[in-house]
This record gives structure tokens, C-alpha cells and sequence, in this order.
């Protein structure tokens, strides 16, 4: 209660404004520093990041929900927000009544509703509900309405939060095709979403968050590949901080390099990627064998190989290291980043010895995915052709 009068009366009097980390209590931060970036008319911007790294407390400002603590935020033109869809319509109200109240939040006068109204109705496909109670849609129903609200009242810069997957695929695919018309009209959209495999169907930049600062602010291909990193780095520091028991072998690294041997951490699709993994042991051993999971901090596990499968094992002598090589020729994986979590084992799958998870990182870089969504996508390329007759 005191820390909330404190607040209030600072805010009062204009003193909430530009406090330094001196000024921070105990278990404060800041959950957005130093975040720089423009948005043009005529652009969609991603903004990614794991969860707690800041994206929707820089849309909650954008919005005027939350006043920042230093810096300024200017916008040309009003602000439409798609949070949380259906929240805030009024259950008794019907629909169309609905559609003027959430008109009147954005700012909108009742003539200008009134244009757009026939639009919103026959987008959210309800014209056979709208004049009924809300309470009497379903859950997809008041989403498709939100939806179509926000999305059809065409401000200049609009705000999504987390909707991309609203609706059946039909519905979405129709979303989708309409946020692209608003772009291509010189609206600006900045949408917030965990979906990157969606974001390419509408977005032509990406932001990714980190800690609340800004740690790529570009194309959207790498923009990506960058946030798969970081979700692959967060879940690597916390098998880290696992605390594992000392056993007789161990796995030391995995470093993973080109078809020359050399250190690399991009490919391309169709490229050859060799991972040296190093072992030790403190013991003579015999009979060893590797189990490797290729995963993607989005995908996760996309494959698994091991030298079982092969036939084939090997023996490591006491203090001595041996490096084991897995080859990928012609890796057939699209767009991401990707990690091993390496296991050494024994003779047989109960012999376990060491674990490393979220080692030997890597990205593929290409080739780029098409914006309009009919290109190659998804996580790998399949061998594939197409056949027609006349």
C-alpha cells in the first residue's frame, strides 16, 4: 500500500519520470530499456521474444496503457489495439451494439461506424447473430468479431497482441490476406507473437526482445533465427544449472563445422554440417555409445540418430579424449536455429553415463521464405515434384 501511494503521488506531481536503476526498490526492473525503433506507414513489424522480455509492456506503452519512465513515444495518426479479442464486450448488448461501444473506445464516432459497419459483420461472418445477445456466441465467435473490429476500422497504426491464430484455418488464411490489403493501403502493424511460422505471411521486419532491450532490429528471416536462438539459449541455461552427478565418461563439447572441417554457425539448405563431439572418460571403457537429438527451441525434437543404429560403437582410454564425428550431408532443414542434447551411453541403454543438452548450435539462413505463404515452408524440404495431366 505504501509503495502504491508512493507511486501515485510521484506521478502527480511529474516525478515518476526518468528514475535510474539507483532509484529501483528491491525485486524492481525494468522491463523495457533502451528500446529504440521507428515504424513507417505502410510496414509490419514483429516484435519477438521470450516471455517476460518485454514485447507487450512496449505495446501496453505504445497504446497509452503504461507511461514510460524516461524517453518518448510519437505517433502520427490513431491507434486501434486487437488484445486479448472478445474481452470488454458487454454479454447483455448484442453484437452490433458491441461493434459502436469498441468504436467509441478507439476514438470513432457513430458515422464512421456506421460506413464500415456492413464490412465488420460480413468479415466476422455473423450476420445471422449480430443483432443477439453476446452471451449467446461461442468463444471463436466474439474472437472472430474482435478481430474484425479492430481490423476493419482501419486506423493508422494497429496493434496485435497474440491473435494470429484466431479462428478455423479458413478464417485465418481470410485474416491473414486482410492484415496484408491493410499494409499494402499504408496502414502500420506491429503484432506481437510466439507464431513466427505465421509471421511471414504478413510481417516484412522483425524486433526481438532480450531482457527488455532490443537485440536485432531487421529482416525478418534473421530476426527469426535470432529469437529461436534465444530460446534455445534460455533452456541451455537452465539444463546448465542442473547439477549433474560425476560419473567415469563424460561429454566435453560439440562444435560444429563445415565440410572443410572449419568452425560455422550458418548453412544453407542443403549444405553438409559435421559435428565434432569430444568424450572423456576417467576409466578405460569399452563398447561406448552416442544418442543425439537434433531440436529446435520452437519444433522442438526434430530428429534423433545414434551410433546403435549404425551398428557401430567405440572405446575411449582412461584420461584420454576421442572425438566422434556425426555428418549430415545435404541437411535438409529450412529457416531456424537448431541444438543437440547429446547422451553417452554404455553397452546398452541402461549403461547411461553424461548428458549435455542444448549444445552445438547452429542456424540454417536459407532460402528465403515467400510472404505470401504458398513458397517452401515448415521445418525441413522434402524430396518432391509435381505431376500434372492434360
Amino acid at each position: 500500500m505504501r509503495y502504491g501511494l508512493t507511486d501515485l503521488g510521484r506521478e502527480l506531481i511529474g516525478a515518476g519520470r526518468d528514475r535510474t536503476s539507483e532509484d529501483l526498490r528491491p525485486g524492481e526492473f525494468f522491463a523495457v530499456k533502451d528500446a529504440n525503433f521507428q515504424v513507417r506507414a505502410g510496414e509490419c513489424v514483429g516484435l519477438l521474444g521470450p516471455n517476460g522480455a518485454g514485447k507487450s509492456t512496449m505495446l501496453k506503452m505504445i497504446n497509452g496503457l503504461i507511461l514510460p519512465n524516461a524517453g518518448c513515444i510519437t505517433i502520427h495518426g490513431n491507434v486501434g489495439a486487437m488484445i486479448e479479442l472478445g474481452t470488454g464486450f458487454n454479454p447483455v448488448l448484442s453484437g452490433r451494439e458491441n461493434i459502436y461501444i469498441n468504436a467509441a473506445v478507439l476514438g470513432l464516432g457513430k458515422r464512421e461506424v456506421d460506413r464500415c459497419m456492413e464490412s465488420i459483420v460480413e468479415f466476422a461472418e455473423l450476420a445471422h447473430v449480430i443483432d443477439e445477445p453476446v452471451k449467446t456466441y461461442s468463444s471463436g465467435m466474439k474472437m472472430r468479431l474482435g478481430f474484425s473490429i479492430g481490423a476493419n476500422l482501419r486506423p493508422q497504426l494497429l496493434l496485435i497482441d497474440e491473435v494470429l491464430a484466431v479462428g478455423d484455418v479458413a478464417f485465418r488464411m481470410k485474416c491473414f490476406a486482410h492484415l496484408r490489403e491493410l499494409v499494402k493501403s499504408g496502414i502500420s502493424i506491429i503484432l506481437v507473437t510466439h507464431a513466427v511460422s505465421m509471421l511471414n505471411r504478413v510481417a516484412n521486419r522483425a524486433i526481438v526482445f532480450g531482457d527488455g532491450n532490443i537485440i536485432h532490429d531487421g529482416d525478418l528471416e534473421t530476426g527469426c533465427t535470432v529469437y529461436e536462438e534465444t530460446m534455445g539459449a534460455s533452456d541451455r541455461v537452465k539444463h546448465a544449472a542442473d547439477p549433474q552427478p560425476e560419473t567415469a565418461a563424460r561429454i566435453l563439447k560439440a562444435e560444429v563445422v563445415d565440410a572443410n572441417g572449419q568452425p560455422c554457425k550458418e548453412f544453407e539448405t542443403g549444405s553438409t554440417v559435421r559435428v565434432n563431439v569430444t568424450v572423456t572418460a576417467t576409466e578405460s571403457l569399452d563398447r561406448m555409445n552416442l544418442f543425439a537429438a537434433l531440436c529446435s527451441p520452437v519444433h522442438g525434437r526434430v530428429a534423433a540418430v545414434s551410433t546403435a543404429s549404425q551398428g557401430i560403437d567405440f572405446s575411449i582410454q582412461k584420461e584420454k579424449k576421442v572425438c566422434v564425428t556425426l555428418v549430415f550431408e545435404k541437411i535438409p532443414l529450412l529457416l531456424g536455429a537448431f541444438h543437440f542434447n547429446i547422451s553417452l551411453y554404455g553397452p546398452t541403454s541402461l549403461d547411461f553415463y553424461h548428458r549435455a543438452s542444448g549444445i552445438g548450435n547452429f542456424r540454417i539462413t536459407g532460402p528465403p521464405i515467400r510472404s505470401d505463404g504458398r513458397g517452401i515452408e515448415g521445418i525441413t524440404k522434402l524430396p518432391y515434384r509435381f505431376e500434372i495431366e492434360d
